[in-house]
């Protein structure tokens, strides 16, 4: 069929491959999740691990709907039903076909979707990975492990330091002094570091939030508030075509206004910041819950985050179709003067690629330049601004 071209094998093999490697990491971290790791010793007579038992005001399950399903849902919806104007790939292209727009739309989608779970797998494989090797102790110990008094007496009365054999009253103890048949839940408390919950939050979420604001600066840019306007400057350039009347034409106006940078409605910054604020009450609720000291929560948020930004980055914020930041902004390569037309000429299944650099022609939506290929000839000596 002409439709299963080795193109199409080599891309549908390269996900195929991503896809087994998130499962595999996510797979990984769920069996170090249940494996007994490090118990560091602890003092008895700390208060850091003195305070009493709490339920999770944020259980497992919720974590996974807010932090994961939910991300995944919206994620799914704004792919599917983003207008044409917000797929890069066919920026070109405005009177491209339907079934083109959709095989692009469902790329996005396995993009998007490929994203969330690298970030959410490499944070999960990570905090557990973490939690193993350190092996602290939470804030709760004392409650979980019920020591056994007479034991912890006998380790303080034989554990002595200094020449006059003063009492060493804080001495440090294992598990072993522990009374508790609740081995599983003896287990999780010495899980303490990082916190698992803020790390699942803040991957799930601050990816979310990335990809909203990837999703509205390309659907909204055509009607942002403040987009600059052209300047004297940029129309009394040289290569500003010149109408009949001797002035510039609207045509450099246009792309003087394209190469400002748009700026979103307040609104859009509300929706997108309030998932992150969701990720750090999720957060504060571990330190109300007496599961972790402060330490274990930043540290878990600081990993969220760092998983968040691998994963949006390494597809390249899937709601712009894949592509590098700077090409959102400025346009696609100017190839048609080299033979590689790309999309600009209609070619529509060869997108092309790479970011604009420095002395490298543009092609800002104007399929009108392809046709005339003369007249943006001295943007190659002139670098880009």
């Amino acid at each position: 069929m002409g439709f299963i071209t080795m193109d199409f094998v080599m891309v549908t093999l390269r996900y195929a491959l991503d896809w087994v490697l998130v499962v595999g990491f996510v797979l990984a971290a769920g069996f170090l999740g249940n494996i007994d790791g490090a118990r560091r010793p602890f003092n008895p007579y700390d208060p850091a691990f003195s305070f009493p038992y709490h339920d999770d005001t944020v259980s497992v399950v919720m974590l996974g709907i807010v932090a994961i399903l939910g991300p995944a849902v919206i994620t799914l919806l704004c792919c599917l039903l983003v207008p044409r104007s917000a797929l890069p790939a066919l920026a070109n292209n405005p009177h491209a076909p339907s079934s083109l727009v959709w095989k692009h739309k469902l790329l996005n989608w396995n993009r998007a979707w490929l994203a969330l779970g690298l970030t959410d797998a490499l944070a999960f494989f990570i905090s557990n990975c973490l939690k193993n090797v350190f092996g602290k102790p939470r804030p709760h110990m004392i409650s979980v492990c019920k020591p056994d008094w007479d034991k912890v007496a006998e380790i303080v009365n034989t554990t002595r330091t200094g020449p006059q054999g003063i009492l060493a009253w804080n001495p440090l103890v294992t598990s072993e002094i522990c009374t508790t048949t609740d081995h599983e839940k003896l287990s999780e408390a010495f899980r303490s570091f990082p916190s698992g919950h803020s790390t699942m939050a803040f991957s799930g979420l601050t990816f979310l939030s990335l990809f909203l604001y990837s999703t509205l600066v390309l659907t909204l840019r055509s009607t942002s508030t403040a987009k600059l306007p052209y300047t004297t400057a940029d129309t009394k350039r040289p290569d500003s075509p010149i109408n009949e009347k001797g002035s510039h034409s609207s045509h450099s106006s246009q792309r003087a206004s394209k190469l400002h940078p748009p700026s979103l409605p307040l609104i859009t910054f509300v929706v997108v910041i309030a998932f992150f604020c969701l990720a750090m009450w999720i957060a504060a609720t571990r330190y109300l819950d007496f599961k972790h000291a402060g330490i274990d929560i930043f540290a878990g948020s600081c990993l969220g985050f760092f998983s968040a930004i691998c994963g949006t980055w390494w597809y390249a914020m899937p709601a712009a179709g894949g592509v590098a930041k700077g090409r959102i902004r400025a346009g696609y390569r100017d190839d048609y003067r080299r033979g590689r037309r790309g999309v600009a000429d209609g070619d529509y299944d060869h997108e092309p690629r790479g970011p604009i650099s420095a002395g490298e022609g543009m092609l800002l939506a104007h399929r009108e330049s392809v046709d005339e290929p003369g007249k943006y000839e001295a943007q190659s000596s002139r670098p880009m601004v």
